[in-house]
């Protein structure tokens, strides 16, 4: 294992705890940053910071890439973000879906897996799994929603939106040919490929729906009003039909199975945490469900959260389709919901101790992690081999910054900070420095009160939520070439003074 770490300037934010802020900075440095690799083009990064693993030429544009990508954003690389979106953008297919892998050192080939073959396009994309049921099969379109929404927000550059549009609608239309009547996503496991859940996975209902949110506000920036209210419709579709099909009084179900029904055998499961992330469990639901969750150890593999169910011995043969459990394991996409779950509940006590989990582990490991953690329920499985895989950085950084910090970037150049961290971070103060779109904010929290500075071509809408606060604050920040610094109290006023 070769990796060379960044080592250029990087801004980081101010966290009180020590070891969180280590793993932050080495998060970046050894792993989301030390990805990058211009030598293969200008906003290329692998998957695994040692640029082995997994190939060295590779793009994952089903979750992967979206997860590297976006925790680039927040780190200020918005360039490489952009040039990778292009890069994505080309291997769409006609009918608006996009491959779930890129392998440009196989392109054209057919390769054995064992008994099963997967056949590469001749540009290298891949758009049909080689596991039986065809998994993964709406993750790029999701991801790459997700990610047209993040650019956006990170840049406000809607000239870049106008420009994305024809591929963003693309993307959209083949997502909602998903949808069936009954408001259910199809496409077998979103992130699991083994087992794979056939063919209605609980978290596909839930990432869909926050898409086709997160595509109708963005239609609404582009002025396409018919998109608009087709996602919208088609996000409250599949709401209702998880509410109502996947529900069983006290959790959700797993997936439903097209001859076998509903399954619900392994416990809680990841279902569970998305439910509660994407909002769409209902406020009833959320309440029963909440106290299931929220201290169950079940979901630590390994000392790792992120596992994909509190019972995953009790996976049966026929879900396994003759193939190694090679999912049921702990992994970052299972540790993010988690954390937005976590947020969206105010559970700061658990959000730390998670970060404290993975930290820990990074340390000892040389500031690096596996692909997969797994419990040993499921039996002796030796170590994932990929041991510098950069999802768990990449999420760390992301959970940091939207769960723990809780920024919010509007697509309407608003912004939100409503941080969701213990009584000590608020004691000891935190903060960091952001820009973003041309706008520079440098902030500071202690107790109640929030200082800092502001400078930018616009005008600033900031929504603050103060600790025990019931509702968000207003504050309307000038426009300026020149820092203005800036003094908010929960109780007693603000101030304003140009620096």
């Amino acid at each position: 294992m070769s990796v060379t770490p960044y080592s250029g300037p990087l801004s980081l934010p101010q966290l009180p705890d020590p070891l969180i802020a280590e793993a932050y900075e080495q998060a970046a440095r050894r792993n989301v940053l030390a990805a990058l690799n211009p030598a293969i083009f200008f906003g290329y990064f692998s998957v695994c910071a040692d640029g082995c693993g997994h190939g060295n030429d590779t793009t994952f544009p089903g979750l992967d890439w979206g997860q590297s990508a976006e925790a680039l954003l927040w780190l200020g690389r918005t360039a490489e973000a952009r040039a990778s979106w292009d890069y994505v953008r080309k291997f769409m297919r006609s009918d608006g879906l996009l491959p779930f892998a890129i392998l440009p050192s196989l392109a054209g080939r057919t390769v054995q897996v064992g008994h099963h073959a997967m056949t590469i396009e001749p540009n290298g994309a891949l758009f049909v799994h080689w596991v039986p049921g065809n998994p993964l099969r709406t993750l790029a379109n999701v991801t790459f929603i997700q990610m047209a929404d993040a650019i956006v927000r990170h840049t406000q550059d809607l000239a870049w939106l106008s420009e994305q549009y024809p591929w963003i609608r693309r993307a959209v239309e083949w997502l909602a040919r998903q949808v069936n009547r009954d408001g259910l996503v199809g496409g077998a496991g979103y992130y699991l490929e083994r087992p794979t859940r056939i063919e209605f996975d609980g978290v596909n209902q839930c990432c869909t729906a926050q898409a086709l949110h997160l595509a109708a506000r963005l239609m609404k920036v582009l002025g396409d009003s018919e998109t608009e209210q087709r996602c919208r419709e088609l996000a409250g579709r599949i709401t209702a039909g998880f509410q109502a099909r996947f529900w069983a009084g006290d959790q959700f179900i797993e997936y439903i199975h097209p001859q076998r029904g509903a399954i619900q055998c392994h416990g809680l499961s990841d279902v569970d945490w998305a439910a509660l992330a994407t909002g769409t469990a209902s406020d009833e639901q959320a309440a029963a469900l909440w106290p299931h969750l929220v201290r169950n150890p079940d979901f630590s593999y390994d000392g790792m959260p992120g596992g994909i169910a509190t019972r995953p011995e009790a996976y049966e043969d026929w879900e396994m389709q003759g193939l190694d459990p090679h999912d049921l394991a702990a992994m970052g996409r299972v540790w993010f919901l988690e954390a937005h779950a976590r947020a969206r509940m105010g559970d700061a006590e658990g959000l730390l101790d998670s970060l404290l989990c993975v930290a820990r582990r990074g340390r000892a490991d040389g500031w690096h992690w596996r692909e997969r953690y797994y419990s040993e329920k499921t039996g002796e499985l030796a170590p994932s081999p990929m041991n510098t895989y950069v999802e768990y950085a990449a999420t760390l950084i992301r959970i940091v910054q939207s769960c723990v910090l809780r920024v919010g970037i509007g697509v309407d150049g608003s912004l939100t900070l409503a941080p969701c961290v213990v009584p000590s971070w608020w004691d000891a103060g935190f903060g960091q420095r952001l820009r973003w779109g041309g706008r520079e904010l440098t902030y500071q929290f202690r107790q109640a009160d929030l200082t800092g500075s502001y400078r930018g071509t616009t005008a600033l809408r900031l929504y603050v939520r103060f600790p025990g606060a019931a509702s968000r604050r207003v504050f309307d920040l000038p426009a300026s070439e020149s820092a203005v610094e800036f003094a908010f109290r929960d109780s007693d006023g603000t101030s304003l003074t140009a620096a």
